[in-house]
């Protein structure tokens, strides 16, 4: 068997010869394996790589999820916010209707009580019966507001009473004397008011003053009642809600200014303040009065707020509280 000769290098030994082929070989094969594992280096970080992109877009979404959420654009904060006024006008008025139209009839009953008492306790002139002289007392106690009657839903409670005072003091007027020489043909409304509310005060004696008042406190206690239980509480939830409303909107672009509702608002919780406050001024300032003068007064400026009260469903006109029942009233 002939065996495969190494050529030598000349001049060397033949192991050297095998000494340089493997460390050819071994050469060879490092860079092999170096090209291998970095092969496997690049495609393990490539994947590597692939995944925390994706992950990273997952916890990216997420964050975006939690994250708050951005305001609303001017134009749909208006409409939330109009929506919400709508509402809420909507809910006072609906639960308003029936409380307030019960209310008013309560106190044209009770005003008709005062009238009657006044038609008790006087004596009138020479063949007026019990109808007329309390129908005389509700026509007077009905001009004494005449003039801002189309006002009265637009007016401050302290208007009306600057409006109504004259009532309280044309008491001083009883004792004055007539002025003969004076012929006054072309009279002012309001000196002609005024001497409607003496012509009342004259008819009753003073002996029958102390029981006129008692008839009318008794009346006022009735109207009080109903005042304090049904209404009073609702009136003062309703106008506490409304001020809340009509404050500046922090953090807000768009505020109740920048709609109609301010003036709605702003005009309901007058309203609403007037029958409080108007409520307030009889069931609390209404007391026993020792001077006759003084007392009389006092029935006839009652009177009147509850006309005005009475007259509830007319300058309420959003609520459509009982306007028919209003007008035959007016007729009759």
């Amino acid at each position: 068997m002939e065996f495969l000769q190494i050529a030598a290098l000349p001049g060397g030994h033949p192991s050297d010869a095998i000494t340089d082929v493997l460390g050819g070989v071994a050469v060879c094969a490092f860079f092999g394996i170096a090209c291998y594992i970095a092969f496997q280096v690049l495609r393990d970080s490539s994947k590597t790589a692939v995944a925390a992109a994706s992950n990273f877009g997952e916890m990216d979404d997420k964050v975006k999820e939690l994250a708050p959420k951005e305001p609303l654009v001017e134009e749909n904060e208006l409409e939330v916010l109009e929506k919400h006024c709508e509402k809420l006008l909507c809910d006072i008025e609906e639960a308003g209707r029936s409380k307030l139209e019960d209310f008013a009839q309560v106190t044209a009953k009770v005003f008709e009580q005062v009238a009657g008492g006044y038609a008790s306790n006087s004596f009138g002139h020479e063949g007026e019966t019990h109808a007329v002289r309390s129908k005389k007392f509700q026509s007077v106690c009905d001009r004494q507001w005449g003039s801002f009657r189309s006002e009265v839903g637009y007016m401050s409670y302290m208007d009306i009473q600057e409006h109504l005072r004259h009532i309280l003091v044309n008491h001083r007027m009883l004792n004055a004397k007539k002025n003969s020489d004076s012929d006054m043909v072309d009279l002012s409304p309001e000196l002609l008011r005024s001497q409607e509310l003496v012509a009342l005060m004259r008819v009753v004696s003073k002996e029958k003053v102390r029981l006129l008042q008692e008839q009318l406190l008794k009346a006022v206690g009735d109207f009080r009642e109903y005042f304090q239980d049904e209404v009073k509480v609702w009136l003062n939830d309703q106008i506490s809600k409304i001020s809340l409303e009509m404050r500046p909107r922090r953090s807000k672009k768009v505020q109740l200014t920048d709609t109609d509702y301010y003036k709605r608002f702003k005009q309901l919780k007058t309203r609403l303040e007037i029958i409080a406050r108007l409520s307030d001024g009889v069931t609390e300032k209404t007391q026993q009065v020792s001077e006759s003068g003084l007392a009389l007064s006092q029935v006839i400026h009652v009177g009147t707020v509850l006309r005005i009260m009475a007259s509830l469903p007319e300058w309420f006109s959003e609520l459509g509280l009982g306007v028919e029942e209003a007008l035959e009233v007016e007729q009759a």
